[in-house]
């Protein structure tokens, strides 16, 4: 960034002073995202016992049926995300927890890792048969006035990413260790029968 002798007292120019920090912006931006899929795998292995692999196929059908409201259907954009993040992922969350995780509980590492690999194929089936994997299916980002800093912009759809990937971490963390709801989910993962002793309700 400061030329190729980087010599003593030498100073950036202020084009590669805004290059790096466009492309920290969006490095940070990039983890961000990464980060929330890390936390969702931490958070279902902390509250259930089990290393989901299909983790990342359930935030497929997710974007999907996003797409599918947005996108396919017209609908706004604020409705989609709401009725995806609190309607659709919810529902989906408790048949799976009820018809599959639930039954995993008392049985080998090696038996839970199986079916969630299995669920990871079928995931990945039924994306297909329902959206044609030959159709490509576009999706604008979040759309907004840039924030400058430091003479950089800053997208509203990475603004959202980094600023929800800090809360989720800040959420989570006051959820599993703060609350009574959240201690009981671990302490069900490390002993369910006495953690049932203690007035906990594991399921």
């Amino acid at each position: 960034l400061c030329g190729p002798a980087n010599r003593p007292g030498r100073t950036c120019s202020g084009a590669a002073v805004t290059e790096f920090l466009s492309y920290t912006v969006a490095g940070l931006s990039l983890a961000a995202i990464l980060a929330v899929g890390a936390s969702g795998l931490v958070l279902t292995y902390t509250t259930t016992g089990v290393f989901n692999f299909s983790h990342g196929a359930i935030g497929m059908l997710g974007a999907f049926a996003y797409w599918q409201l947005r996108f396919d259907w017209g609908w706004p954009t604020i409705p989609s995300v709401l009725i995806v993040l609190l309607v659709l992922a919810p529902l989906f969350g408790a048949m799976l927890e009820i018809v599959i995780f639930r039954g995993l509980q008392q049985t080998t590492e090696t038996i839970k890792l199986v079916v969630t690999v299995s669920l990871l194929f079928s995931m990945i089936g039924i994306a297909n048969w329902i959206w044609d994997p030959d159709v490509a299916h576009p999706a604008t980002k979040f759309r907004g006035p840039n924030i400058y800093i430091a003479d950089v912009p800053v997208t509203r759809h990475e603004l959202i990413t980094i600023v929800v990937a800090i809360v989720v971490a800040i959420a989570l963390r006051f959820l599993l260790y703060r609350t009574r709801a959240g201690i009981a989910m671990r302490a069900a993962v490390d002993d369910r029968p006495l953690a049932a002793l203690h007035g906990a309700r594991p399921d």
